[in-house]
């Protein structure tokens, strides 16, 4: 199991910057180049970080990091690269490497915090690349987009 875990973390750090995952329990499927972590997971990928219960790590065939997906308590802090900072909590976040694309679903709260600007909806959209957020509410319940405005 160790082999395995040596082995996934040194193709993901060849294949793009470094990331270090802590966890309480690990699981790899050779097969299907997935990974499995569970119990206080903590993902760490250059200045992005992600909290939460389970998170899985998928691989290509080629085994290059495709997409994370993390599911329970969700809290992260990513920055994009024009410096924009975000942070804040949801039920579930998708990561997919090859757009840098965040998304967060279920009860989303982010912040911009160079800004102080506040969003909260079922669905948010970071995109890394671009330094955009796209936002939708639910079906019963708006969007709500808090900004400080000068008098």
């Amino acid at each position: 199991m160790i082999k395995y875990l040596i082995i996934l973390l040194m193709m993901i750090n060849v294949f793009a910057k470094e990331m270090q995952i802590y966890a309480g329990y690990f699981f790899y499927n050779d097969k299907t180049h997935v990974s499995k972590f569970t119990k206080d997971v903590n993902v760490t990928k250059a200045e992005d970080n992600i909290l939460a219960d389970v998170v899985y790590v998928y691989l290509n065939q080629n085994k290059k990091l495709y997409k994370l997906v993390a599911i329970g308590h969700v809290k992260f802090h990513i920055k994009d690269k024009k410096n924009n900072t975000y942070k804040g909590t949801s039920d579930r976040l998708l990561y997919t490497a090859p757009t840098e694309r965040y998304t967060l679903e279920g009860n989303v709260h982010v912040t911009k915090v160079e800004v102080q600007q506040e969003l909260y909806g079922k669905k948010v959209i970071i995109d890394k690349i671009h330094g955009l957020a796209n936002v939708t509410g639910g079906d019963n319940t708006p969007l709500k987009f808090i900004i400080k405005v000068k008098d």
